[in-house]
């Protein structure tokens, strides 16, 4: 466990994250993070954050001249169940 100071840097209070942890969270100064608290325990969870797409991104690593599956072409021809088609 590692100890350090918090610190108040103009209208925000900093807290300095020794070089060990920030390399095996292979984190560095500027990396974005999620943090959350858990109250009950008392803890300041400090994680990587998770990468968010958007859609063009997730759009443009599809193979659209891959051949369906069988599931996925079952899937496309079968008929309307719900209220999907309004």
């Amino acid at each position: 466990m590692s100890t350090t100071n918090l610190r108040r840097v103009g209208g925000s209070v900093m807290m300095a994250v020794p070089r060990a942890l920030l390399d095996q969270l292979h984190l560095h100064a500027g990396s974005q993070v999620e943090i959350e608290i858990e109250i009950d325990h008392g803890r300041l969870v400090v994680e990587p954050a998770k990468p968010r797409y958007s859609l063009e991104e997730l759009l443009a690593q599809c193979d659209t001249t891959a051949d369906l599956s069988a599931g996925e072409r079952e899937w496309l021809d079968a008929e309307p169940v719900g209220r999907e088609l309004l």
